[in-house]
């Protein structure tokens, strides 16, 4: 994949280019300012897979466009293959979307915490380990998956709160209720 890469002559960023590529393992993603230059762009990338014996999963491929109206959904065909519009997708774990927000990944991340907590939740409630060891499993296994990719995240205050919310119900549960005025 390397060489299909190098091959592609990707020199330049986005502001001195019209096109860039972004790739992890067999995860890539092409950025263009314009449709053309993303479709030369996708060919390009399956012409030069193809000298090396791989292919592009035509099953995956998807586009995102970017603008400031919304338009309507629509597909492009790039040598006679039909190509999804989709309004948001997932690359390396995180959500990309038209809009550029974050609230939906979040609610997704949440969710993914509330999992791992409830799959560890006979360790949670085991009397046999302190609360500090809870607490370590909480800050090392749970909070990592809900803070995944967070340094891409410009945060409302309102996500800032849900965020609050579940980091308290997951102490609520580790520290149990906690009494005021010692009764």
């Amino acid at each position: 994949m390397d060489c299909v890469l190098n091959r592609m002559e990707l020199r330049g960023n986005i502001s001195t280019r019209l096109r860039q590529c972004t790739a992890y393992a067999d995860d890539i993603l092409i950025t263009a300012r314009t449709t053309q230059a993303m479709i030369d762009r996708s060919v390009k990338l399956e012409n030069e897979s193809l000298n090396y014996g791989l292919t592009v999963n035509v099953h995956k491929i998807k586009y995102l466009k970017c603008c400031r109206r919304q338009d309507q959904l629509k597909h492009i065909n790039i040598e006679n293959k039909e190509i999804e519009q989709v309004r948001s997708f997932k690359y390396l774990g995180s959500t990309v979307n038209t809009d550029n927000t974050k609230e939906e990944e979040i609610k997704e991340r949440i969710a993914l915490g509330n999992k791992a907590f409830f799959a560890n939740k006979k360790i949670f409630q085991s009397k046999l380990l302190s609360k500090n060891a809870k607490l370590e499993l909480y800050f090392s296994v749970i909070r990592p998956v809900v803070t995944y990719a967070r340094e891409t995240w410009m945060l409302k205050e309102t996500i800032t709160n849900r965020l609050m919310g579940f980091e308290r119900k997951i102490l609520r549960k580790i520290f149990g209720p906690t009494y005021e005025n010692g009764s």
